[in-house]
């Protein structure tokens, strides 16, 4: 029998880093500098913490097959250092975010001719740089390839692995929350114990150009049955007491009649739970968010990304008209549901004037939770390909959605940096904001 144990290795720092965020090539939440960036830094490190997806249901899926298998999120290669010899086989979960120091840990395993194996979106794009330090690379999605093969099928000379097909959504097995992470940790969204979850997979919309989520999940939406998620959610209600569930799908009630259906299962249980989806406004009407709202929706994580619609119309950016975003945002919180409003600063086009707008027009929305970011041509979409001569960094470390990675035509680094710490400065330190938020709650 197999030895395996799945390495999920952060660098060091002050901030959150998820690798679950930005369609599997991972964020790390620098928010800037100054008091409030800090303390927003600090609350999210401690309060929103899980490994990606693909990991965790690869997790599932080797330990119904080999049972001695292992998880361990470490920091560093001394963390394991003197218990190697217990295993035959290591899985390194890749990132952008964390990509150096996942390369020096494979580096550190293959010079004691250990087995490594690389799987995720990022290694699947970039398998060169984990072959060359040592790891074969699964290509695509991870659970596919060990659902249908075995382990001992790769040696130790590192190479692509591949199979055509993706997953059956309906085959997975259920992640191993309980032994994974502390149910009780993930407090984003309450006091409740919470997990992550997925009812689909794949994306259809025109910001591929620059998303990342297609890049492994494709464009074409893949969909779990819904008494297979009502299932899933039930357990963890019963066995756990989990309350809350968080839906990391790329576009939530993406196909209205699923969603529904879903929906109506939860409602007809009479099951107690609440829960969290992404999502589209140009998805979202009064009627479907009535349905949710019974089922248990509490909160809706939604992207404006910016005020300027010729900004975002140059991107292909899908989007609605702002007075559209006006009226579901107030739709929203006339139901009582908790918004956050994502915004993306430094578009190609933007300038100071623009990102100005992009600040103030999210103070006028004045959603619970505002995530500001800097835009990022990410490695493997078609964007890159358009700014790979204009690229400024070294490390795929700093692609990290908080820092300026390309030669901006109109703002510098230390411009966008600067105007990042701002907006959190100017959203979150409004006295309208903490009484609408914070005051309310207490």
């Amino acid at each position: 029998m197999p030895r395996i144990i799945i390495l999920d290795i952060y660098r060091k720092t002050s901030y959150r880093i998820s690798k679950d965020t930005s369609g599997g090539y991972g964020t790390g939440n620098d928010f800037g500098e100054g008091l409030i960036p800090f303390l927003l830094k600090r609350r999210l490190k401690y309060i929103s913490d899980w490994p990606p997806l693909f990991a965790a249901y690869t997790h599932a899926i080797l330990k119904k097959k080999y049972k001695t298998v292992d998880f361990k999120k470490i920091n560093s290669f001394d963390e394991i250092k003197n218990h190697i010899e217990n295993f035959d086989y290591f899985i390194i979960v890749s990132s952008i975010v964390c990509c150096e120091t996942e390369l020096n840990l494979i580096n550190e395993l293959y010079k004691r001719k250990k087995k490594c194996i690389a799987i995720g979106p990022f290694s699947s794009n970039k398998p060169e740089l984990y072959i060359k330090s040592g790891a074969s690379v699964i290509m695509g999605e991870p659970e596919n390839f060990f659902f249908h093969e075995d382990i001992s099928t790769i040696g130790t000379s590192p190479k692509k692995i591949s199979l055509t097909n993706d997953i059956d959504l309906n085959s997975l097995p259920l992640p191993q929350w309980n032994i994974l992470l502390n149910l009780n940790k993930i407090k984003l969204y309450g006091e409740y114990k919470a997990i992550p979850i997925i009812a689909t997979r794949g994306c259809p919309y025109s910001c591929f150009r620059y998303c990342v989520y297609p890049l492994q999940q494709g464009r074409t939406v893949r969909q779990r049955s819904p008494l297979k998620i009502f299932n899933e959610i039930e357990y963890w209600h019963k066995n756990f007491a989990v309350k809350l569930f968080i839906f990391r799908d790329p576009v939530f009630s993406i196909n209205r009649k699923h969603t529904i259906e879903l929906c109506e299962i939860i409602i007809k249980s009479n099951i107690n739970i609440k829960f969290v989806i992404e999502t589209h406004l140009k998805i979202l009407d009064e009627e479907l968010i009535d349905i949710l709202k019974k089922a248990g929706l509490i909160y809706v994580k939604v992207g404006i990304e910016n005020a300027d619609e010729e900004i975002l119309k140059n991107e292909k950016r899908f989007s609605v008209k702002k007075d559209d975003q006006l009226d579901k945002i107030s739709l929203l919180k006339k139901k009582k549901i908790g918004i956050s409003a994502m915004y993306i600063l430094g578009f190609p086009t933007d300038n100071e004037e623009s990102i100005k707008k992009t600040i103030s027009y999210a103070i006028k929305l004045n959603t619970e939770y505002a995530q500001f970011s800097i835009w990022t041509p990410y490695p493997g979409t078609p964007v890159f390909k358009e700014f790979k001569d204009i690229i400024t960094v070294k490390n795929y470390e700093n692609f990290d959605q908080y820092r300026l990675t390309f030669k901006h035509k109109n703002l510098t680094y230390k411009q966008l940096r600067k105007f990042l710490s701002i907006a959190y400065k100017n959203y979150y330190s409004r006295i309208s904001w903490i009484a609408s938020y914070v005051l309310k709650k207490r």
